[in-house]
C-alpha cells in the first residue's frame, strides 16, 4: 500500500477560499427547492439568501414528478405525509397516454419494474415478445399488464411499495402530484427553517468583474445591491443572469419538438374514484395532461402555435375538459432547448433560466433536481474551479439530451396522419442518437440504454411497445425456450400482478387516512 507523507500533501482548499455567500435570483418552485437544498448542505456560516419579487408571477404549471423526487424528499428531510397534505398532493404510479400510436391507443408508462423476470440473461419484454408469436390469443396479456402498477392503477389503488423489491408485491414505485404554488410555499418554510434570508424586490441589472467575468451583484429597482460569491440563477424564461448578463449562447430543439405553447387551467375536482396516475392525451395538435390533486384538477394543453392557433387551441382545451373550469386558461410561451452552458463564470442557472423541455414526461422539476444534486456534489470553491464546472456542464447536457430523445421517440413513434401537426412529427429527421436507439430496438428489441440514463429499460420498453413500434426478431437467445409455454408464464406473471395490486387500499382511501389537505386551497 502506498505511504503519503502529510508533507507531501497540501490541501488546495483552505477555509478562507470556500464560498461564504450564495444568492438565489428568483423564487418559485426552481428558487425554493435550490434554497432549501443548499441551507441543508452547506455549513452554517455561509450565507443563503433569496430574492424574488411578488410583482412577478411563477410559471407553476409544473403539478406532476417523476419517481426521483422520493430522493430529494429524503435529502430535504421532509415527512411525505405532510408534504402531501400541505400541497394538496396525491400520488402517481405513472403517465396513461392516449392516442399517441393511434387515435384509440391507450397505454400506461408505468413506474417500476416488471413483476417478474422469467431468465437472468433475458429481460421480461423479450420473452413477452416471443410469447406474443405463439400465443394469438385475444387475452394474451398487453406487456403493461406484466406489472404491478399498471394494475394499481387501473384499479385506483395504492398505498407506497415496501422496502424488498425481489418480493412482487414491492417491484413498483410512486411520485407525486400536487399544486406547484403551495410546493412553493412549503419549501420556503423548510429553507427560512434552515435559516435562509429572503429579499423582496425587482431586479434591475447585474455588475460584473472586469477581469473574471464573474457577476459581483445585482441591483434591485429600489437600488439596494446584492453580493454573492455564487449565485444561482432560477429566474425562470427570462434567464436574467445566465441568459441577459452573460448571454450565453442558445441551442435550440424546435424542430424536433415543435410545439412552443401552452394554456393551462384548474378545473373542479372530478367525482368518482381519485386516479393515482397522470393523463397525456393527444390531440390533432399537441396533447393534453390532466393531473388529479385532492382539491381539483389540474389541465394543459401543449401544442404548437405553427400548426393551431392560440384561440383553436383554448377551444380543444375547454371542449375536453372533465370538469367545469375553475378560471380563464392561462397562456405560457416557451422555446424548447437549452442554454449551452448552464455553469458559467459564478452562475449555475437551474430550472427553465438553464432550458425548457415540454412536461410530457414530467421532466421539469426534475431537472431542478438534478441539478441541484450535481451542484451539491460538484460544489465549488470562491475559484470556481474549472474542473467542477465542465464536470456540471457535461452531465447536464448528456441527461438533457437523453431526455430529449425519449420525449421525441413520443412523436416519432405515431401512426397518425389525421393532421399536418402528426405527419410532420411522423416524419421529421430525429437526432442521431435516437435514431441509434431506436435502430437497435427495431432488429431484435435490445435498448442501447445504460445505468446513467434517467429513463431506464422499462420506462422505453412501456413507450415502444405502448405505441406499437414492435421489433422485426426476437432476441438471439430465446431460442432455449417453447414459445408456448413462455406465453402461459407471462400470463401467469400478468395475473400474479393483478392480485398484488388488488390487496391494495384505493389511492382515496389511503389519502384520507394518511395525509388528507386540512382544507382545500
Amino acid at each position: 500500500m502506498t505511504q503519503i507523507a502529510k508533507n507531501e500533501y497540501a490541501l488546495q482548499s483552505p477555509r478562507e477560499e470556500r464560498v461564504r455567500r450564495v444568492l438565489v435570483v428568483g423564487g418559485g418552485s426552481s428558487g425554493w427547492m435550490a434554497a432549501a437544498v443548499l441551507a441543508t448542505a452547506l455549513a452554517r456560516d455561509v450565507e443563503v439568501r433569496l430574492v424574488e419579487s411578488e410583482a412577478i408571477g411563477i410559471v407553476g404549471v409544473g403539478e406532476a414528478t417523476i419517481p426521483p423526487m422520493q430522493k430529494f424528499n429524503r435529502f430535504l428531510q421532509l415527512d411525505e405525509a405532510r408534504f402531501v397534505a400541505e400541497t394538496n398532493g396525491t400520488f402517481k404510479l405513472g403517465i396513461e397516454f392516449h392516442n399517441w400510436g393511434r387515435v384509440g391507443d391507450r397505454y400506461l408508462h408505468q413506474f417500476g419494474a416488471v413483476g417478474r423476470e422469467i431468465d437472468a440473461l433475458v429481460k421480461l419484454h423479450h420473452w413477452w415478445l416471443l410469447g406474443l408469436q405463439a400465443d394469438d390469443g385475444a387475452d394474451y396479456p398487453e406487456w403493461q399488464e406484466c406489472h404491478v402498477a399498471y394494475h394499481a392503477a387501473q384499479q385506483n389503488r395504492f398505498a407506497p411499495s415496501g422496502p424488498k423489491k425481489g418480493d412482487l408485491q414491492n417491484r413498483y414505485t410512486h411520485a407525486y402530484h400536487f399544486d406547484a404554488h403551495l410546493y412553493a410555499a412549503h419549501l420556503r418554510q423548510v429553507a427560512e427553517s434552515r435559516g435562509v434570508k429572503r429579499i423582496e424586490g425587482m431586479i434591475t441589472g447585474a455588475d460584473r468583474d472586469g477581469e473574471s467575468g464573474f457577476v459581483q451583484s445585482v441591483t434591485l429597482e429600489d437600488g439596494r445591491v446584492l453580493e454573492a460569491d455564487l449565485f444561482i440563477d432560477c429566474s425562470g424564461f427570462r434567464s436574467l443572469l445566465l441568459g441577459g448578463a452573460l448571454e450565453e449562447p442558445w441551442t435550440d430543439w424546435s424542430k424536433w419538438i415543435p410545439s412552443d405553447r401552452a394554456l393551462a387551467v384548474p378545473s373542479a375536482r372530478a367525482e368518482g374514484a381519485l386516479t393515482p396516475y397522470t393523463k397525456g392525451i393527444a390531440h390533432p395538435v399537441g396533447w393534453q395532461w390532466r393531473i388529479p390533486l385532492q382539491h381539483r384538477t389540474g389541465n394543459g394543453h401543449v401544442f404548437a402555435s405553427a400548426f393551431s392557433s392560440e384561440s383553436e387551441a383554448e377551444e380543444r382545451l375547454l371542449a375536453t375538459l372533465d370538469t367545469k373550469a375553475l378560471g380563464e386558461p392561462r397562456l405560457v410561451k416557451f422555446r424548447t432547448g437549452r442554454r449551452e452552458r448552464p455553469w458559467v463564470g459564478n452562475v449555475v442557472a437551474v430550472g427553465l433560466s438553464s432550458g425548457f423541455l415540454e412536461p410530457l414526461e414530467s421532466t421539469s422539476i426534475h431537472f431542478v433536481q438534478s441539478s441541484l444534486e450535481r451542484l451539491v456534489e460538484l460544489f465549488p470553491t470562491r475559484a470556481m474551479d474549472p474542473e467542477l464546472r465542465d464536470q456540471f456542464n457535461a452531465r447536464t447536457r448528456l441527461e438533457w439530451e437523453q431526455v430529449r430523445d425519449f420525449i421525441i421517440a413520443h412523436y416519432k413513434l405515431t401512426e397518425r396522419e389525421d393532421s399536418e401537426f402528426w405527419r410532420y412529427t411522423r416524419n421529421m429527421d430525429v437526432p442521431d442518437t435516437l435514431a441509434q436507439t431506436l435502430d437497435v430496438w427495431r432488429a431484435r428489441g435490445h435498448l442501447a440504454v445504460d445505468g446513467g440514463h434517467l429513463f431506464q429499460i422499462g420506462s422505453w420498453a412501456s413507450m415502444l411497445i405502448g405505441q406499437r413500434s414492435l421489433p422485426r426478431g426476437v432476441h438471439a437467445l430465446a431460442d432455449r425456450a417453447d414459445p408456448a409455454e413462455i406465453a402461459r408464464m407471462v400470463r401467469r406473471i400478468a395475473a400474479d400482478c393483478a392480485a398484488a395490486a388488488s390487496r391494495l387500499p384505493l389511492h382515496e382511501e389511503f389519502i384520507a387516512h394518511n395525509c388528507a389537505a386540512k382544507a382545500a386551497a
